[in-house]
């Protein structure tokens, strides 16, 4: 084996060091562009990025408990909130951004190195970091008044909250992309959020509902992702019923379709 052979390796790896140190760079000078864009310079406006989903969490939590009580169904009522109305946060920010996204990100392509893709990355690792720190939060606030339960399974909850991260990534840049061919889908979206809304997972556990009704709600993917971050509180002692391959698939297919539709989308881009 030649020495040229020996180099060629090295090579390679040291290119692709420095393409991933490059990603990263952009990637995080991304970030700290759409926080300056959406919340300002302050330091007070960075942390909204984390204080806007604990106060909507703590006006729901404490307005429901005042209706209903301590429990629904045998489940703490407080828990139950906590695990359904963050990841719904998670769900709404991601998707809804995802209207004409790409084309509010267009300037961003005179540089060399930024692509659509890094743009919609760079938004998806921001709003994932920001839910899961006001989670943390807001679970550790209450933990610490004992007004909620340890987590039983940490690993069942991190699989369910990323399965709907993911998720809504990928219908962010299915929004994108529609919205780029087709104009007037941007009608249907608020319309579909809030259709959607009953029937995601969060007013609800599956074990709750009649048999037919639970037959039908096994294909709604988000109901997966809730069952098992609920399963990662609860453990044993509430009934759960998910298959975590079901929000997988629906989310590598929505991304394997969408993803490659990114490109012919950006020529439909115009600048004003």
């Amino acid at each position: 084996m030649s020495q040229l052979d020996l180099q060629e390796p090295a090579h390679t790896f040291a290119n692709l060091k420095r393409a991933l140190a490059v990603q990263r760079r952009v990637l995080v000078a991304l970030m700290i562009r759409q926080l300056m864009t959406k919340y300002g310079r302050s330091n007070i406006g960075f942390l909204w990025l984390v204080l806007e989903p604990m106060i909507l969490c703590s006006g729901v939590l404490v307005v429901r408990s005042l209706i209903s009580g301590g429990e629904e169904n045998g489940v703490p009522l407080i828990s139950l909130l906590v695990t359904g109305y963050i990841p719904l946060t998670l769900w709404r920010h991601l998707s809804s951004a995802g209207t004409f996204f790409l084309r509010r990100n267009g300037s961003m392509l005179y540089h060399r190195d930024i692509t659509l893709l890094d743009c919609a990355f760079a938004h998806f690792f921001l709003e994932l970091g920001g839910c899961t720190i006001a989670f943390l939060i807001v679970y550790w606030s209450l933990f610490t008044m004992h007004l909620i339960e340890p987590i039983y399974d940490i690993g069942l909850m991190v699989s369910g909250w990323l399965l709907m991260g993911t998720l809504a990534f990928g219908l962010m840049v299915t929004f994108g992309v529609l919205t780029e061919f087709y104009e007037a889908s941007e009608r249907f979206i608020q319309p579909f959020q809030y259709l959607f809304l009953p029937i995601c997972g969060f007013f609800y556990m599956v074990s709750w509902l009649p048999d037919y009704a639970q037959e039908l709600a096994w294909y709604v993917p988000t109901v997966h992702c809730y069952e098992m971050i609920r399963g990662g509180l609860f453990g044993p002692s509430v009934e759960t019923h998910f298959t975590p391959w079901y929000p997988a698939l629906w989310a590598i297919g929505m991304l394997a379709i969408t993803l490659p539709m990114v490109d012919k989308a950006r020529d439909k881009i115009h600048f004003g």
